[in-house]
């Protein structure tokens, strides 16, 4: 009767050890191949900057994320020139797809960007 009382207790604190190992992190480098057809890399750095790299082609831009959306802002002299916002799905710590959303909040068809590491 006795391990009754502990099971549950056990079972939490592998419940809370599954919870916590999953939790999304987009630090670091990511490859990225969007729906449109373009290729190439996101470095996701921790200080809110994110650099995408096109080849040719760099920007920066300002990063957070808030619940499952990223939100990703071009400022131009520290003025707001355009907002992005995307939709997280993480498949698991290597294979993220971000889905577009308009300003409704609602997912863009066709436009997503797949990321892995």
């Amino acid at each position: 009767m006795k391990w009754m009382r502990v099971l549950p207790i056990v079972l939490l604190t592998f419940l809370l050890a599954a919870c916590g190992d999953s939790q999304l992190n987009l630090e670091g480098e990511w490859d990225a191949n969007g729906s449109d057809g373009v290729a190439g890399s996101f470095d996701f750095k921790n200080n809110d900057l994110l650099t995408m790299d096109f080849g040719a082609m760099k920007f920066s831009y300002e990063w957070e994320v808030k619940g499952n959306q990223l939100h990703i802002v071009d400022k131009k002299d520290g003025e707001v020139k355009r907002d992005y916002f995307y939709e997280i799905e993480q498949h698991d710590k290597e294979n993220i797809t971000l889905y577009e959303l308009d300003e409704d909040g609602k997912r863009v068809e066709g436009a997503t960007i797949k990321l892995s590491k």
